[in-house]
């Protein structure tokens, strides 16, 4: 059997009955001729896939589609295990000049150069080993690229999650070795180089005693949980989403009032199935939760999940989102992604310096941030 043939089986692909309910609920399809019905039709790798070479690249792995599929079809299983097929010269270029992605490559090579931990500060208290752990991925990678032009940085979510995780009694295990997760380059095809990040992030975490891994990050999270435990299957912690954790850790908030809306991550709603802790959390807080029309399961994709494809199609579903957020007339906007932060900011902010807004202001956050800066302190 090929291994499309097999992907075909095992995804389910083979059960498609071209029903069309993917294509509905598609974001992409919105936008543009894009078809998961064509994609499940591909079985042959050196015409088929080929051919489709750019609809298979286009899908954003949302899942969105896999939510009412009546056939039970793994769409992003099956999206995946084609772009591993692709020939290398077919596959998505990355925006950002690769920088993020050739940083993971170099990292997965690497005979394992230390990481600059002076971001934690004073004040934070965080141990060298113990059984709880928290994964800080690329966020000090993200603010390289990205904070001086967006005026965000994404390394104060982990800064925030080490405060709530003090708050409740935990003293996190930050590692000077950790690699980065590896989720793009998967995504992107490129199994081996993700396999090696894998081990050597599980080889470090598991000789520092860690069993608990928390992440702030929806992409991490399901990478851990979901693709570690399949690449590395002799080292299989916890994992959690901070969202998870801080739901039922009982800190106290002061209970300041502001409505908020909230961006479901693709990886953390429909991948993991995760609707629940985050809004939890944003009760605990005190803040009024205002649901924009599409939101848990059926939310909307951010456009520009792994950092694959930045284009006029994700701006525009971008710009959609936050023109739904603006309609609940929240104040802010919360996400528990840090690339959905990202690409908030980056399409708000391009808005602004074109003078395109035509919409009311909505301040965009990523939920632990918000939660950290509403907890009270002692």
């Amino acid at each position: 059997m090929t291994a499309i043939a097999e992907l075909r089986r095992s995804s389910g692909a083979l059960r498609c009955i071209e029903c069309g309910k993917c294509s509905t609920l598609c974001p992409l399809s919105e936008i543009r001729d894009f078809s998961a019905v064509r994609m499940a039709a591909i079985h042959d790798r050196d015409s088929d896939l080929v051919r489709h070479a750019e609809l298979v690249n286009r899908c954003l792995t949302c899942g969105s589609c896999e939510v009412r599929c009546p056939q039970n079809v793994t769409f992003t299983k099956f999206v995946r295990g084609l772009r591993e097929e692709l020939p290398q010269t077919l596959r998505t270029p990355c925006p950002h000049g690769t920088v993020l992605q050739s940083a993971a490559r170099l990292m997965a090579g690497s005979n394992g150069a230390k990481r600059d931990l002076s971001w934690i500060g004073d004040g934070l208290r965080v141990a060298e080993r113990g059984e709880v752990a928290l994964f800080v991925g690329c966020a000090p990678l993200f603010d390289v690229v990205f904070a001086r032009e967006l005026g965000i940085k994404t390394i104060e979510i982990a800064r925030a999650a080490i405060r709530l995780m003090n708050a409740a009694g935990i003293e996190p295990v930050i590692l000077d070795r950790e690699r980065c997760c590896g989720h793009d380059l998967l995504w992107n095809g490129e199994v081996e180089t993700f396999q090696r990040l894998a081990a050597s992030n599980a080889a470090a975490f598991e000789e520092r005693g860690v069993k608990h891994i928390v992440s702030a990050c929806a992409e991490c999270c399901r990478t851990w949980k979901i693709d570690y435990a399949e690449a590395v299957p002799g080292y299989k912690p916890k994992v959690e989403h901070i969202t998870e954790f801080l739901a039922r850790s009982n800190l106290k908030f002061n209970g300041q009032s502001v409505r908020v809306t909230y961006q479901d991550p693709c990886r953390l709603a429909r991948h993991l199935g995760m609707t629940g802790p985050p809004r939890e959390v944003i009760r605990q807080t005190g803040a009024e939760l205002v649901e924009m029309e599409l939101h848990g399961v059926d939310g909307r994709c951010c456009g520009t999940p792994g950092f694959m494809r930045c284009d006029r199609d994700a701006r525009r579903m971008q710009e959609e989102r936050l023109t739904s957020a603006a309609l609940t007339e929240a104040e802010v906007m919360l996400t528990a992604c840090p690339k959905c932060w990202i690409h908030f900011a980056c399409a708000d902010s391009e808005d602004r310096l074109l003078g395109k807004r035509d919409r009311a202001p909505v301040k965009i956050q990523d939920l632990t941030m918000f939660a950290a800066e509403r907890m009270e302190h002692s």
